[in-house]
């Protein structure tokens, strides 16, 4: 059975709030999906999550992101309390 969207992208913001991938990884995911769909295709919150995962990887500095774990678990909190 494949995992539909809404799934996957719980997973990623998952595993990048637990360290599990790194933040480009996550986000080269995220703008693959996003290269491959239209806005008009995807429900507006669950954009909004691919276009924050595809972010994930900005640097305010050489070899220094700008977001880390703390800013990837609220991602997560705030795509889980929108699926509510």
């Amino acid at each position: 059975m494949q995992k539909n969207l809404r799934e996957l992208i719980g997973e990623h913001l998952n595993r990048l709030a637990e360290g599990e991938v790194a933040p480009d990884e996550a986000a080269d995911w995220a703008l693959s999906v996003m290269e491959q769909e239209s806005t008009e295709d995807i429900d507006p919150k669950l954009w909004r999550a691919l276009d924050q995962l595809a972010g994930a990887d900005l640097l305010e500095a050489p070899g220094a992101y700008l977001h880390g774990r703390e800013d990837f678990a609220c991602w997560r909190a705030e795509f889980e309390a929108e699926r509510r």
